[in-house]
């Protein structure tokens, strides 16, 4: 009978259970088949450095609000529009997620994430997160970045 080593036990019982969630597969992820979301924010976090030290507050908003459609998670694709209208985006399909990426060549980066768990089928959990930054000094001035994360749900239509 062969002996095996605890590390390597260990090692093997990780590999199998790596395979199990692989297994499992985006197929089952009920945001694979949809093509449009309804997004609503209705809390916020904002993030600033006040004399380089960190800080954030989290605020109640007017809603913000944006659609996603377009969606196709083989292709990895959707389209946005919110405040500044539609938008290309980047598209990423997990087994419990559903991301979006917008970056445009100034340096902004936009993510939205919808989150399985939460809702069902038709209402998911989501965050849409912003991160900015336009370098600029001028006499009595001078930009920060401008970071915040929207926290909401998305309704998924037909």
């Amino acid at each position: 009978m062969m002996k095996i080593s605890g590390g390597l036990l260990t090692a093997v019982l990780a590999l199998l259970s790596a395979h199990a969630v692989s297994a499992q597969g985006t197929e089952k992820n009920p945001l694979a088949l949809v093509k449009t979301l309804k997004c609503t924010f209705p809390v916020y976090a904002v993030g600033s450095w006040k004399a380089g030290v960190p800080q954030s507050q989290i605020k109640q908003a007017e809603q913000f609000s944006l659609t996603i459609d377009q969606i196709d998670t083989d292709s990895g694709s959707g389209r946005v529009t919110g405040t500044s209208g539609p938008v290309e985006v980047t598209a990423l399909l997990t087994v419990s997620s559903l991301h979006f990426m917008e970056r445009s060549v100034t340096g902004t980066l936009n993510v939205t994430t919808i989150f399985v768990s939460g809702g069902g089928v038709k209402r998911f959990r989501a965050v849409h997160s912003r991160h900015d930054y336009l370098p600029m000094s001028i006499p009595g001035f001078e930009s920060e970045p401008t970071v915040s994360q929207n926290y909401g749900m998305c309704d998924a239509t037909p």
